[in-house]
């Protein structure tokens, strides 16, 4: 019964998710830990049934070994009383090809299919756009990355899928009615909706803000919620400001009768006019209901949008792997993920350096209050590995053990300035400079000179000293070299039975 919904879910095959759960919130969402099981043979057939047998919940990571998709979801975080049908009534107003499932507390995880794998970054991209047209813009897309650092040890974050415990259970696809789907029901509505591609303009509207916020054209088509008519209308006014517009009372006047319902009185919208027309504004992109409506990559492509100069950093996901100290990966909207250490979480002007150096980008600074409930944020629903799997520090002495010890070791001392680790009395010499090419050549670059010197210090029991190294004009020069002791070969006995050889018979072939 999992082969199909194997092919239809399945993502990055080398490592699952699985949540472990804990208690649930003020808000009905159940709280746990999340953590990522490595399997470099693959993930087991059985994960699959368990699955759907109720056994074990399974999560996958959407975005496989070369960076495609073949699903992406929009997981909108509301839960009680949540309107299903509601939503799925406008998808498909809209002709979009999505489909929703309730989510495992009672929010809408909203799939988009694909039958063939698909660029990671087009899918994101997608999803979105479609976000924001639905009015969810800020809900977590997966896939989070759009591409993976998998020599570097990132799995990405991961998913809980549907239909655990398929014959009796919560997490179901719903139909057009809004009825809840059975698993052969679900098949059905996935042979409709799967798309063979991502290159697709599934939104087509005309632009009311030429070269403008495209949240305001999404409201300006959707029409605008009970109790954002101040703010969309004050937006609107921002628009034409910064459109260039010295008079623009007539066209704010006309944009309420066609925008709102009920539109504002003549008496507001001169108000909003006279104040935006006095003072420098800009978007309020962080309030409603221009939040959720946001198209931030959009907005940074348009000419009197936001603009990509005052536009921050759009966090994802953020990933921790190890424990010594770990080492992290922030998911970034439409870039490659930022490695970060715990420190650049915590300084912003550390945080500026690493996007500088990984992304060609220095995101403005925010206030010190804000920046720590954007991290808490983050580290609330962040991904690490199981504690089963092999760590950093472990792949890191096993590549210095396999230097120190493999034929192309140093013969004689003096060989060490030739990047060679050399053995005499019981304990390996090299160069800290040495071991940092070798492990670039490994593609090992995990740690940093400070954290090698740590675990050289204090796993290994190494000590920093000076060599003395004969010159050709009879003088010596000093070299820094660290002294740790000689790996030995812990071999085991174990008994192996001998087969009977006298016993011919038993070795003929048949």
């Amino acid at each position: 019964m999992s082969e199909k919904f194997r092919n239809i879910f399945m993502g990055l095959n080398i490592a699952y998710g699985k949540f472990v759960p804990e208690d649930k919130d003020i808000n009905g969402k159940v709280k746990g830990k999340n953590q990522i099981v490595r399997c470099p043979d693959g993930i087991p057939e059985e994960l699959w049934e368990n699955h759907l047998d109720g056994t074990e919940s399974l999560g996958a990571i959407p975005i496989n070994e070369n960076n495609e998709c073949r699903w992406g979801c929009i997981d909108i975080d509301k839960y009680n009383g949540f309107d299903h049908l509601e939503l799925i009534t406008k998808i498909r107003k809209h002709g979009l090809p999505l489909i929703v499932f309730r989510s495992k507390s009672g929010g809408a995880h909203v799939f988009m299919f694909f039958t063939v794998p698909v660029k990671a970054s087009l899918v994101q991209s997608r999803l979105k756009d479609l976000s924001s047209f639905l009015g969810c813009a800020g809900c977590e897309i997966f896939p989070k990355q759009v591409k993976l650092l998998l020599d570097k040890g990132q799995t990405g974050n991961y998913l809980n899928l549907p239909y655990f415990n398929a014959e009796d259970g919560e997490r179901y696809a719903f139909d057009d009615e809004g009825k809840p789907c059975s698993l052969e029901q679900f098949y059905t509505l996935y042979d409709v909706y799967a798309q063979k591609n991502a290159d697709v303009d599934y939104i087509k509207l005309e632009d009311f803000f030429e070269d403008g916020p495209p949240c305001l054209n999404t409201l300006h088509h959707n029409g605008v919620p009970e109790g954002g008519r101040d703010e969309t209308m004050t937006n609107v006014a921002v628009f034409y400001k910064k459109s260039g517009k010295s008079e623009f009372l007539l066209d704010l006047l006309n944009v309420n009768k066609s925008m709102c319902d009920p539109s504002l009185t003549q008496q507001d919208i001169e108000k909003i006019y006279r104040s935006v027309s006095g003072k420098e504004y800009d978007y309020a992109c962080n309030k409603e209901p221009l939040a959720s409506n946001c198209n931030r990559q959009e907005c940074l492509r348009r000419k009197y949008g936001k603009g990509q100069i005052e536009m921050e950093i759009a966090a994802t996901g953020l990933e921790k792997y190890g424990t010594e100290p770990p080492l992290w990966f922030l998911s970034i909207e439409g870039e490659p993920s930022l490695e970060l250490e715990t420190e650049d979480l915590q300084n912003q002007n550390r945080f500026q350096k690493k996007c500088m150096e990984q992304l060609n980008s220095m995101p403005a600074q925010m206030p010190p209050g804000r920046w720590r409930e954007r991290i808490q944020a983050l580290l609330q629903n962040v991904s690490e590995p199981d504690v089963q799997g092999v760590s950093n520090k472990e792949i890191f002495i096993e590549h210095l053990r396999d230097w120190c010890t493999n034929k192309g070791a140093a013969q004689v001392k003096e060989e060490i300035i030739l990047n060679k680790p050399y053995c005499d009395n019981g304990k390996h010499y090299f160069m800290l400079s040495s071991l940092e090419d070798h492990l670039q050549k490994k593609k090992f670059t995990v740690y940093n000179r400070n954290k090698m010197a740590n675990i050289l210090d204090k796993e290994l029991k190494g000590k920093l000293t000076t060599l003395r190294m004969p010159k050709p004009d009879d003088k010596e020069k000093k070299i820094k070299v660290w002294a740790i002791p000689e790996f030995t070969d812990e071999l085991e006995d174990i008994e192996i039975a001998t087969p009977d050889m006298q016993d011919k018979k038993a070795y003929q072939a048949e």
